[in-house]
């Protein structure tokens, strides 16, 4: 009887500690690690910066959205193909409007001034790349590669642009720690 008893008192000590030891990832992988995402990015003059990745974000996902369809779909309706590429210029250009407002900002510090004007380079060839796109989308028959191809250019200068802007986000930040 003893024996049994060892033995479930065993068990339970295992599977106890087996649990707490499974959880133990799980929570610390929850933890923040910091950096310029999520929170940080919310911090007192920055308001304009989140925008404007926000905006690049949605212009991606529109990006992707057309390639997507253009890619799967035996036809692209002209009006959706239109509505969705409008939608992607307009996104596009609320970026840049809100880069302005992140140049004003930042003033002439010359580290994000480089990295402005570097952003400022790879959405204007969005927007021209989206300036053809749209052009496809207005024809009554869209041509499925000729989209994709677009979509492929703005989807690389997008890209680009988030990568220099979370760069730049990052060097604002350890800039602004040093000063503390």
């Amino acid at each position: 009887m003893r024996l049994n008893r060892m033995t479930l008192a065993s068990i339970v000590a295992l599977t106890c500690a087996l649990v707490i030891w499974g959880d133990v990832p799980t929570a610390q992988a929850q933890r923040s690690g910091g950096g310029v995402t999520g929170a940080a990015r919310l911090r007192p003059g920055s308001w304009s910066q989140q925008r404007a990745s926000r905006s690049v974000r949605h212009a991606r996902d529109y990006a992707r959205g057309i390639y997507e369809h253009s890619r799967d779909a035996r036809s692209i309706p002209v009006d959706i193909a239109r509505a969705e590429s409008e939608e992607l210029g307009r996104n596009i250009a609320k970026a840049q409007q809100e880069l302005q407002t992140v140049q004003q900002e930042v003033g002439q510090e010359p580290t994000a001034a480089a990295s402005l004007k570097t952003i400022k380079e790879h959405l204007s060839k969005a927007a021209t790349e989206h300036a053809m796109l749209h052009k496809e989308c207005e024809k009554e028959s869209i041509d499925e590669s000729a989209c994709m191809k677009h979509c492929n250019q703005i989807l690389l200068e997008l890209d680009k642009a988030q990568a220099e802007h979370d760069a730049l986000l990052r060097i604002m930040e350890i800039q602004e720690r040093q000063q503390q």
